[in-house]
């Protein structure tokens, strides 16, 4: 059966519900700053680690990384650093391992899995944060764009770092996403952005961000400029992801001192927020949504960041939370449900197969 015949049925998105589901009943019933590590949270990262890492010919770019593996397998893989040297080595072990394109999805799943994990611990709602990200950072980030995913992986890891005024080590991080995909150097500069108080040496690392985000797409990918700007290149539902995020950002944004976050961290958020604001209007005025699409993934820990802070910023008392967590699970199940029912590319992610699952497939047989 062709991925166009499979019948959009419940039992066919089950897995992606249940994905959904349990952390959207953990976040109606935790409560404000506990972020205890017991059993839930370890079966919560273990899922998240498997059903990522081990997914089979599920998600939409599994074909473009399975010829990448193939060709991999007859010809040198280039490691220059003008490329994805990360990705770059990661595809050469996988060319060389009997199990091919899983080593690559395991990897994309345990740096997943780990980064946000302890990005949502790190918020005073986790699991509400962890119910936001399901959705799109999970299912369509993490098992759709592999690469990009793992870049805003470790962006995670860094941005709990630079809350904290540690640049060096947020840098250190940024660095190590783009390794794997080349247009995380835009959040470098954001670092220092966050501890410096100039305004005009603001105004030049933002530039400069620019700039390095310029030559890294023209070096490193030239099909890049060929295919989605020069062909304006349009991607199917952008509007909509890019709103997703414009959304909680201009929420943040009116109402910083609700959120009760100060120093680098408010500083930090308020760059990202006015950057989903601004990616969103330069959906409108750019010849390729694809460019903006892609880029503006890189800002949707903004979902995350401000949802799992709305409840205690706008609720008077416990009833007021629990009815402002309800309406944000409400907006994420019903984004979820039409991306799984009338996405233009969903049936790439139906019906959810699991490598242990398939006949003659198994690493045990």
């Amino acid at each position: 059966m062709e991925r166009a015949d499979v019948p959009r049925l419940g039992r066919v998105m089950l897995i992606y519900w249940l994905m959904f589901g349990f952390p959207s009943s953990m976040a109606l019933i935790e409560r404000d700053r506990a972020r205890r590590f017991g059993f839930a949270w370890g079966f919560a990262l273990i899922a998240t680690i498997a059903l990522i890492g081990f997914r089979w010919q599920t998600g939409g770019d599994w074909s473009n990384y399975d010829r990448m593996v193939e060709q991999a397998t007859w010809n040198p893989v280039d490691l220059s650093p003008l490329g994805d040297p990360g990705f770059a080595l990661l595809l050469s072990f996988a060319a060389r391992s009997h199990i091919g394109l899983l080593l690559v999805t395991a990897a994309s799943g345990l740096v997943m899995g780990i980064a946000l994990t302890r990005f949502c611990r790190d918020q005073p709602r986790p699991w509400l944060c962890m119910a936001v990200a399901v959705p799109y950072l999970v299912v369509v980030m993490g098992m759709g764009y592999i690469r990009q995913g793992m870049a805003i992986s470790f962006l995670l890891m860094g941005l709990m770092t630079l809350r904290r005024g540690h640049v060096l080590r947020y840098s250190a991080w940024v660095v190590v996403g783009a390794l794997f995909h080349s247009t995380a150097f835009i959040l470098l500069p954001l670092g220092v952005m966050a501890v410096n108080r100039n305004v005009a040496v603001r105004v030049g690392l933002a530039v400069l961000g620019l700039a390095m985000l310029g030559y890294a797409i023209v070096s490193a990918h030239g099909g890049y400029v060929a295919n989605y700007i020069d062909s304006a290149m349009t991607s199917s539902g952008a509007a909509v992801r890019l709103f997703m995020t414009a959304l909680p950002a201009a929420i943040f944004l009116g109402f910083r001192d609700r959120f009760a976050v100060e120093g680098a961290e408010r500083s930090v958020w308020t760059a990202l927020s006015l950057a989903a604001i601004a990616a969103f209007a330069l959906l409108f005025a750019f010849r390729s949504s694809t460019v903006v699409d892609r880029l503006g993934l890189y800002l949707i820990p903004v979902q995350c960041f401000v949802y799992a802070r709305m409840p205690a910023a706008f609720a008077r008392d416990a009833n007021g939370e629990r009815l402002l967590t309800v309406a944000i699970l409400l907006l994420y199940a019903a984004a979820f449900f039409i991306w799984l029912n009338y996405a233009v590319n969903v049936d790439y992610w139906l019906p959810y197969r699991f490598y242990f699952f398939e006949d003659g497939l198994c690493l045990a047989c």
